[in-house]
Formats: C-alpha cells, structure tokens, sequence
C-alpha cells in the first residue's frame, strides 16, 4: 500500500488553469421591457427618472411616442414594444425613462424596471442571426438572455441618423 500511494504522488495532476477572457467588460445598465432583459453601455446612460406625460408628435414613426422636454432638450421617447412589432401599452407612472445619448443623439427609452448596473464580458455580435438590426451585442447571463441596443438603430433603423425625416422633425423641435 505504501509503494502505491508513492506512485500515485509523483503521477502528474490534472489542474485547471485560467485562461483570462481577451472579451473586453463592459458595464452595462439592464432593463426590462415586458419579460425581456435589455442593455445600454453605462456610458451611454445619462440618468434614469421615473416616467412624465408625453407629447405626442404627428408624422413619426410608429416606435416614437412624442417627446419631452427634459431641461429645455426636447428628446423624443421610443416605445421598444412598437420597434421590434410587440403590441404598446400605456406609459404608467411606475415606469422608467433611461435618458441616453450617443456622439449625436439624446433619446428616451421607456422601461418597465431598471436592474442596475453589471460588468459583462463574452458578448456576441448577433448577424445574421435573426435578431433585429439594432441589438449591438447578446451576453446570457444568470436572468436571461440580454440585448445590448445600438441607440441610433432603435430611434432610426435602416435610415441614415442626419438624413432621416425623424431627425429633420427632431432638429426642429430642438430650434424651436
């Protein structure tokens, strides 16, 4: 029994060794719209504030709301329920907008709840792969599945952000 316990010692152990991730983490802020999980990049977040009246527009696009004045900026508010086809409900006075913003552009997103705030890593770009142009990245994580969104596809889909009438009527409002 010595001899073999000797033997077993001096035999190579397996370990495990950890490789790091050459993914970048990013910190993303999660929120929900109906039972889906999605995400903005923590920098693109300016704030979170709880869900005001909004003033509808004529002449936009089915996803677009209206807007609201936040502070002087007229932004307009996007219903992600409408943008990806989901039938809209009523905002309610529990729910979030997340004010965000891109090098060119300030939107609202309406939101059920907001999670807070996580260090991703191992994303995947989703194309070609039925997701809808506008989902940037896709992480599953503990609750689910999350769309990471690209802001300027959400507000403006395959139209160009400067030349879009959306953003010709939006420019407009800002002026005024």
């Amino acid at each position: 029994m010595g001899a073999q316990s000797a033997k077993r010692t001096t035999q190579p152990v397996a370990t495990a060794v950890e490789v790091p991730s050459l993914d970048p983490i990013e910190t993303w802020v999660l929120f929900v719209v109906d039972d889906q999980t999605y995400a903005l990049q923590l920098s693109e977040v300016e704030r979170i504030v709880r869900a005001v009246e909004v003033k509808r527009l004529p002449e936009v696009p089915p996803h677009v709301r209206g807007v609201v004045n936040v502070q002087g900026r007229v932004l307009p508010v996007v219903d992600l329920r409408a943008r990806f086809g989901e039938r809209s409900r009523p905002i309610a006075l529990d729910d979030h907008f997340i004010i965000a913003r891109t090098a060119g552009l300030s939107l609202i997103l309406a939101a059920d709840s907001v999670l807070g705030s996580r260090e991703v890593s191992g994303t995947t770009a989703p194309r070609g792969t039925g997701v809808p142009r506008c989902v940037r990245k896709v992480a599953p994580l503990d609750l689910g599945v999350v769309y990471a969104l690209d802001l300027e596809q959400v507000l403006f889909g395959d139209e160009s952000p400067t030349d879009s009438e959306l953003a010709r009527v939006l420019r407009e409002l800002q002026a005024a």
